[in-house]
């Protein structure tokens, strides 16, 4: 096994670090609280032709794979610039186009994404069906050559600045399908223009703090051209499960590098603050959490890098280990954003250390884009053999 990164991969990360430091933390707070997209980052990452990693070379991508846009994802973060885009966009919305896109689709979309010009957003949860997928209620039925949409979703992020939002509906109702016993039936995909007649959306109250946003989003008879159906009508579980592989792992290398900033940040300062006439990093109350949780971003990092890589194989076994590097990595990011709060004691609580807000944002890592209750349900009866337990 060879752990050595290829010289384009080195380059990518140097790269990042590059524009990581033009655009800093400094630089994406000031977005996240002025609600202001990352529209300079961005562009910046268009440049350098790494907005379309993943894209196919036909249409204006470099070809590459997830061990690479991952390798992206997690050096930014490792300098306090989280692109959440990346989990929706180069995540969940190219892999479903590249796998299920018609020719027209591929040729109408990913050259744009690719270069930045255009960005998609992800809407699946709604107020009666979070985690079970299968009992959302938002309905598109056909309509001539056309379908009319109709539904609310919520937790949608950084529709306002996406173009496009990739939407999850049923085009047969749960009860249609029969029930429990065939739920994975009459789901769709659709392409909507998030300019589109009848769709709307308006801000959550939420606490975290990211450029990207939080939203309610309304269907209200959002027509939606029959070319804009991705994939099979009633057949859309296998493109959403397309996605959700690369989503875990662009959600795990963000937590990883968020976890390795938050760690560098905390020790900077127990080197530089003195109590009892000696630096507090030299007390193993505050030394041996940072340490510890050192090791374990090592692991969920490793274990990014090697679901990435099954990933790009296509091999059957990238769920089970796109599940545990975000299982790992969102419990390591966790457990370091908490030591880091605590080396800073009352200082961490303060706007100027900018410490809670990694905090609440590694411990939104434990619940979204999947809680770790339903990981660990899913290597229960995937890895360990053991029956359904919901």
């Amino acid at each position: 096994m060879d752990f050595e990164l290829s010289e384009e991969q080195k380059s990518i990360l140097d790269t990042a670090d590059r524009i990581a430091k033009k655009y800093d933390r400094a630089y994406w707070l000031e977005c996240a609280k002025a609600k202001r997209f990352t529209s300079e980052l961005w562009d910046e990452l268009g440049k350098a032709g790494y907005l379309g990693i993943t894209v196919p070379e036909e249409y204006g991508g470099a070809g590459l794979g997830m061990f690479e846009l991952s390798l992206l994802q997690e050096r930014l973060a490792e300098h306090g610039v989280a692109v959440l885009f990346f989990v929706v966009n180069q995540g969940l919305s190219i892999p479903a186009l590249v796998r299920h896109g018609t020719d027209e689709q591929k040729s109408r979309l990913l050259p744009a994404i690719a270069s930045g010009e255009k960005r998609f957003c992800f809407a699946i949860t709604e107020p009666n069906a979070g985690t079970n997928t299968f009992k959302i209620e938002s309905m598109a039925k056909r309509d001539g050559d056309d379908y009319i949409l109709n539904g609310n979703k919520l937790f949608i992020s950084g529709i306002n600045q996406a173009h496009h939002v990739l939407v999850v509906a049923r085009t047969q109702s749960y009860q249609e399908v029969g029930g429990q016993t065939q739920r994975k039936e009459g789901l769709s995909l659709f392409i909507v223009d998030t300019d589109s007649k009848g769709l709307s959306y308006k801000p959550m109250d939420t606490m975290l703090l990211n450029p990207e946003g939080q939203f309610f989003v309304y269907f209200d008879n959002v027509r939606i051209p029959k070319e804009n159906l991705l994939g099979k009508e009633g057949k859309g579980v296998r493109v959403l499960f397309d996605g959700l592989n690369p989503e875990r792992i662009m959600a795990a290398a963000m937590a990883c590098g968020s976890g390795r900033w938050m760690i560098r940040r905390a020790v900077e300062y127990a080197n530089q603050r003195v109590i009892f006439d000696k630096p507090i990093g030299t007390y193993q109350a505050l030394q041996h959490p940072l340490a510890e949780s050192m090791a374990l971003i090592e692991v969920g990092s490793l274990m990014t890098r090697k679901a990435a890589w099954l990933q790009d194989r296509g091999d059957m076994g990238a769920g089970e280990a796109s599940n545990m590097a975000k299982l790992v990595a969102a419990d390591a990011s966790l457990k370091a954003s908490n030591a880091a709060l605590q080396c800073f004691g009352g200082y961490g609580f303060t706007e100027s250390q900018d410490m809670l807000s990694s905090f609440i944002g590694a411990r939104l890592g434990t619940v979204a884009p999947i809680n770790r209750e339903m990981i660990l349900n899913f290597i229960g009866e995937h890895t360990l053999g053991m029956p359904k337990s919901y």
